[in-house]
């Protein structure tokens, strides 16, 4: 299931969210950037989009939602929960520019310029999610197989401790390579990568959203397979398995059998 229209995500539109009153902008690179890059997005996109109830199973009531137990996060004193805050207040400052944003005990309310008040609370927050699901390619970035975001519905424990050991890895590799995380940047590798590869500038590619800039990159790689397997095969060359057709549908999220068999 998508929340999102295709079309909107490739486009860069603005995606209505009718449950709130609210239309939500896609940022830009550059206006990720300003918040500190895609590691600062990611942490305040997996906060708002995260399975809470799966994780602390059945130590919460059924009536407890993922937006209770992300404002009971939130608002806990500790450092990790002022960070978490402080990510998500940026990700919504993106999504709904030029607003104020504030919270009370069992809703967000985002405040437009002419002082008209808008609430997300468990009854959107949801819908909110799944949008950011879609936008942000969630399920790409993490590797993750699933298909759909689904607030109460399985989300399997073994993929969650997967990414997790996946990122302690990389982390762990960084760190011994003497690499500064905090310089290193996803959507800057793939904007160095697309602006040699297709001749497009750095510039014009910072003003791609997260979507555009994922498949910009997936379209890429599907083309240069297939031009690689075209000319080999040209040249006489035998036991070259075919390419994948670089114009078929892409499904931002989902990773092909062979991707997964190297997974595992």
């Amino acid at each position: 299931m998508s929340f999102v229209h295709q079309c909107l995500l490739e486009t860069k539109a603005p995606i209505p969210f009718p449950a709130a009153g609210l239309t939500i902008e896609q940022p830009s690179i550059r206006d990720i950037a300003m918040i500190g890059g895609d590691s600062a997005l990611m942490i305040g996109v997996e906060a708002l989009t995260k399975n809470y109830k799966k994780m602390v199973g059945e130590l919460v009531s059924s009536d407890i939602s993922n937006f209770d137990i992300l404002m009971r996060t939130i608002k806990s004193p500790d450092e990790q929960s002022k960070f978490i805050f402080d990510a998500v207040i940026k990700v919504l400052s993106l999504l709904f520019p030029n607003t104020q944003v504030f919270f009370t005990p069992i809703s967000m309310i985002i405040k437009s310029e002419d002082n008209e008040q808008h609430m997300i609370d468990r009854d959107s927050f949801d819908t909110l999610a799944g949008i950011l699901y879609d936008m942000f390619c969630v399920a790409e970035l993490h590797g993750d197989q699933i298909d759909d975001y689904n607030p109460v519905g399985p989300r399997a424990a073994a993929l969650v401790e997967k990414f997790r050991k996946k990122r302690e890895l990389l982390a762990k590799l960084r760190q011994e390579r003497g690499d500064d995380d905090e310089n290193i940047s996803l959507f800057g590798k793939y904007i160095s990568i697309l602006s040699v590869g297709l001749k497009i500038s750095k510039n014009e590619l910072a003003t791609y959203s997260v979507y555009q800039l994922i498949e910009e990159f997936k379209r890429f790689q599907l083309k240069e397979g297939f031009d690689y397997t075209f000319q080999a095969k040209m040249a006489g060359a035998t036991n070259i398995k075919n390419a994948k057709d670089w114009m078929e549908t892409i499904q931002i999220g989902k990773l092909e059998k062979d991707e997964l068999e190297l997974e595992n």
